[in-house]
């Protein structure tokens, strides 16, 4: 039996938001509705029943898009309990209507993204109007149902001032944890200088939720990878810093809204598809193991004590920007120069 006990489900590529720090490679073509393509409720249903014969499967986070948008996701998610496993809905918020809400199993989980308490800047960072208000009104009625609520924090230049008020505001809605998730960067979003992180706004980022989790004692994980080289994890003794699991038991296949199935939710690559394939076939495949197996050259000779779990940071941020995964996330460079620049594709590499 395969040891996976994670897998991200991409119920739908649609959203109503136009995020600026947005990973999804099909972002500019991202429909408002939902697509002739996407998986029916009965497919998704017998691809999680298929995976979990093969291995340890214990969760299933729905994703999209905006996971929202499905008139059938309150089926889904009873298909998912119905298979013994736990699911988590991972969502803007917005769409958190009164109707939606009544319709959800009870104790569904939720996973919420804040970018701070902010309205305006909230707005700004979204592409929409009146967003942070729907959303809180959102949570608190979902709440009000019986739904649990994780956090998630995404950082980017433009917010890193805010993340005491989002932790603080998602401590006030009822939050039972928190995600620290500086922005992972693509090859368009490189270019965008006021979104880009430097050093000094990772240390913010941290110093902010170290304070909050010291104080609230609240449980927060820093979940996208902060290289090692690049801040000194050491002086943030309250965070729970993860890795990327590169293929391990930890790693989170991802299934697209169409039933391809990536290597995370991250990348773009499609290792096959699912509806023809079987998972063990997919993730165990050589395509598989050569996704996850380089190391960056400028990694090889590193002497840090956390060489063997940080390896660079997220190998999917350097395949998108770089088209190579021998590079070393692009994070790292933007911290060491200080900022944002164009970085040409080099997909031959």
């Amino acid at each position: 039996m395969l040891p996976y006990r994670t897998i991200v489900a991409e119920v739908t590529s649609a959203c109503t938001h136009a995020c600026r720090h947005c990973y999804n490679f099909w972002r500019d073509d991202r429909p408002r509705t939902i697509t002739p393509t996407t998986l029916s409720r009965d497919e998704l249903r017998g691809l999680v029943r298929r995976i979990k014969q093969e291995t340890a499967l214990e969760q299933v986070a729905i994703s999209g898009g905006e996971p929202l948008l499905r008139a059938d996701l309150p089926g889904i998610l009873q298909d998912i309990l119905d298979a013994g496993l736990n699911a988590v809905v991972i969502t803007s918020g917005a769409q958190l209507t009164p109707g939606r809400v009544r319709r959800l199993p009870p104790g569904t989980l939720l996973e919420v993204t804040l970018f701070g308490a902010d309205a305006e800047l909230h707005d700004r960072i979204v592409g929409g109007k009146g967003t942070l208000k729907r959303v809180i009104e959102g949570v608190s009625r979902a709440r009000e149902h019986g739904c649990r609520l994780v956090v998630s924090v995404v950082v980017s230049a433009l917010n890193v001032h805010e993340v005491r008020s989002a932790l603080e505001l998602g401590i006030a809605l009822g939050a039972e944890g928190f995600l620290l998730n500086r922005m992972n960067l693509t090859s368009r979003t490189m270019r965008d200088a006021e979104l880009v992180m430097t050093r000094e706004h990772l240390r913010a980022m941290l110093a902010a939720a170290e304070g909050v989790a010291a104080e609230y004692d609240a449980p927060i994980a820093v979940s996208v990878p902060v290289p090692a080289c690049v801040v000194d994890l050491e002086d943030y003794p309250h965070l729970h810093f993860g890795w990327c699991p590169r293929g391990g038991a930890e790693a989170y296949y991802t299934i697209g809204h169409d039933g391809l199935l990536r290597p995370c939710n991250h990348s773009s690559v499609v290792l096959g598809d699912l509806r023809t394939s079987s998972f063990g076939e997919l993730t165990e495949s050589a395509k598989a193991r050569e996704f996850w197996a380089p190391c960056p050259d400028d990694c090889l000779t590193c002497e840090h004590p956390l060489r063997d779990v940080c390896r660079g940071g997220c190998p999917a941020a350097s395949d998108e920007c770089y088209g190579t995964r021998k590079r070393w996330d692009p994070v790292i460079e933007a911290a060491m120069r200080g900022g944002a620049r164009v970085v040409p594709l080099n997909r031959a590499a």
